[in-house]
Parts: structure tokens; C-alpha cells; sequence
């Protein structure tokens, strides 16, 4: 009698759960069929499997079998990972993003990526960067694109484009428009992005490279928000150049030796296998060619 794959996971299930009913309706399966997968199994090795008490537990025979079965489903789901690579890419794929790439990246690229694999269900999620990079390294995402480099040797970093900011007030302002020292911004309000965001530690960056450390009077969670309390005339803001052209209240100020850039980046986690969609999905993002 051969060894079913399906019996196999469905002894894995019986043990985690602690019964065959409670089996049954985590798989979708009736109990006397999780019970027959059972007595299939107790049949061909000719032992007792599990105790029957409450809850079901493994015989160290049972054990046994749990520690080889293991074994067996994540090789089979290593070889329906390697096959896949063999096809064009399709079913579902998730990838994450912080906000400002999220914001002025990813809808081009998700567009561009969705009209070149319409097999592929794409979802985008988007958060923070601190929240992206655990979201990666979770494997809730297989890819995710950031507004910094990351340092961390889990993860693979590409620079997929670049991102320029800017200092913003309110249009009325008197120093809307022109050019100042960096000492003119001592003790200023600054309204900035909230702490974890990429923006936020672009800023304080470049900032801190002309001897300032700004004193932040608000801290929001997106660029539109900020550019809006600046508007407001809640402060000197840092948005990105691309936002101040969709907010006619706020406006750019210059400051003599001080420019913002920074780099989008596409994070993979090291040494994990890419599903083909998510390789196509790091090919858009890198301008690369595809086929």
C-alpha cells in the first residue's frame, strides 16, 4: 500500500489539533474520512499511531512518523517552488511598500507590471518603513520597496529609482520662495513625517549635515498630511519634490549647501527563493527587460 501525501498532512493536522474533529474542520474533511486517512496510515506500518485519549497525542511510533512527514511536505513544497520557476508566472502575489514610494512609485510600477502579467494577482500593502522590513523578514510580503537603504544582513537591497525633497512653508510666508543659511532655521517649527518613515529619517539626515537639528512641532503619518499643516502654517515641512506640485499652499525654500536626496530601494530577504511572480515583479522594478 502506498504512502498518500495528503494523509500525510492530514496526520500532521490530527497532532496539532489534538483530534480528528477538530482535524476535520480545519482541512474541510468529515471525521470518518480524517479517521480512514488515519487507519491507512496505522495499516501500512503496522503500528498504533497516536493514544486514544483527550487530547490525541503521537505513540513514539506516531513520533516517528510526525519528524519524517515533516521532512517529506517541505520537500514537496520545495520541489512545487523549483517547478514553478519552470512556468510563467501567475496566481497571487503580495509585495509591500513604504508610504512615499508607495505613494509615487508603486502605481506606475503595479500598473506596468499588471498589463505584462495579467495571470498575476497583484496586492500591494503599505506601511511604514520599520513595518515593511518586518512584514519582509514575516513573510507576509515577498518584496517590498523603501525609501533608504536598510542595513541588515537578512535582507538584499536595490536601488530601483531616487526620490529628491525639499523644504516646504506656506505659501504666504514671507520665506516662501528664497534662498537662506541653515543658521535662519534655528528654534523654526518643523512639521515632519512620523519616526520609522524613511522621510522622516531623509530629513534629519540631510539636516543634521548643515548643523541643524530641527525642533518638531508635528509629526504626521503621510506627505499630504504634512504639506496640509504647512499649508496651515504649522511650520517649515520636508516632503518630497513630487508633492509639492499637487499642493498649491505650500512653497519651496531654498537653503545654501543643503539638498535632499534619497534612493528607493527593493528589498528581498536573503537566501529566499522568489516565486516567478515576484521575480517579475523585482525585473519592472529594476527596469530590466522582460519576457
Amino acid at each position: 500500500m502506498g504512502l498518500s501525501i495528503h494523509g500525510l498532512r492530514v496526520y500532521l493536522c490530527i497532532l496539532e489539533s489534538g483530534s480528528l474533529s477538530a482535524a476535520g474542520r480545519e482541512l474541510g474533511m468529515t471525521q470518518p474520512a480524517v479517521s480512514n486517512h488515519l487507519h491507512t496510515l496505522e495499516e501500512r506500518f503496522g503500528v498504533a499511531l497516536l493514544t486514544r485519549g483527550r487530547p490525541l497525542q503521537a505513540t513514539p511510533a506516531g513520533e516517528c512518523l510526525a519528524e519524517h512527514a515533516r521532512r517529506v511536505l517541505e520537500g514537496v513544497s520545495a520541489l512545487e517552488m523549483e517547478m514553478a520557476c519552470h512556468t510563467a508566472p501567475h496566481g497571487a502575489l503580495v509585495v509591500g511598500a513604504s508610504s512615499t514610494p508607495g505613494e509615487l512609485l508603486m502605481p506606475g510600477l503595479v500598473t506596468g507590471f499588471s498589463a505584462n502579467y495579467p495571470d498575476v494577482t497583484l496586492e500591494l500593502r503599505v506601511y511604514d518603513t520599520d513595518e515593511a522590513i518586518a512584514a519582509l523578514l514575516g513573510r507576509q510580503i515577498e518584496a517590498a520597496v523603501v525609501g533608504h537603504e536598510v542595513e541588515d544582513p537578512r535582507l538584499v537591497g536595490k536601488t530601483v529609482g531616487h526620490d529628491v525633497l525639499v523644504l516646504v512653508v506656506a505659501a504666504s510666508d514671507s520665506l516662501a520662495g528664497t534662498e537662506i543659511s541653515s543658521e535662519d532655521l534655528t528654534d523654526q517649527p518643523f512639521v515632519l513625517r512620523e519616526r520609522g518613515s524613511g522621510t522622516r529619517q531623509a530629513a534629519e539626515e540631510g539636516l543634521s549635515l548643515v548643523g541643524v537639528k530641527p525642533r518638531v512641532a508635528m509629526e504626521l503619518g503621510s506627505n499630504a498630511a504634512v504639506a496640509g499643516a504647512v499649508a496651515a502654517g504649522a511650520g517649515i515641512g520636508v516632503v518630497p519634490l513630487r508633492t509639492v506640485g499637487n499642493h498649491g499652499g505650500v512653497r519651496q525654500v531654498g537653503v545654501r549647501g543643503l539638498s535632499f536626496s534619497r534612493p528607493f530601494v527593493l528589498l528581498t530577504e536573503r537566501g529566499r527563493r522568489l516565486s516567478p511572480a515576484a521575480e517579475a515583479f523585482a525585473a519592472i522594478c529594476a527596469g530590466e527587460e522582460t519576457s
